[in-house]
């Protein structure tokens, strides 16, 4: 396999992967809080680098669709993080935030 090819496969993999995540997600904080607002903003900026990468992808430019769908992810799973998002202890798509 090529470059080119393992390039795409990634690609296809991490946009699978963020579409998983970004079904599962729940926003986690209170209607009209400071934190609504934060929390929308979040969304905001995953769905422009998502927007992004799927640009990216329709141009061939797959080098920078990997870089946007790096930056949306790094977006939901912050916010996972952070409990602006509830990721439902799902270890495997988010880095939860653990106590013990």
């Amino acid at each position: 396999m090529n470059l080119q090819e393992r390039l795409a496969e990634r690609v296809e993999k991490y946009m699978a992967l963020e579409e998983e995540a970004l079904k599962k997600i729940r926003i986690s904080v209170p209607q009209g809080s400071h934190l609504m607002t934060v929390a929308e903003d979040f969304l905001e900026m995953i769905r422009n680098y998502k927007n992004d990468a799927s640009h990216f992808i329709s141009q061939g430019d797959l080098v920078n669709a990997l870089s946007a769908l790096n930056y949306s992810y790094g977006w939901i799973d912050a916010g996972v993080r952070f409990g602006l998002f509830d990721g439902f202890g799902d270890t495997r798509l988010f880095t939860v935030f653990r106590t013990d």
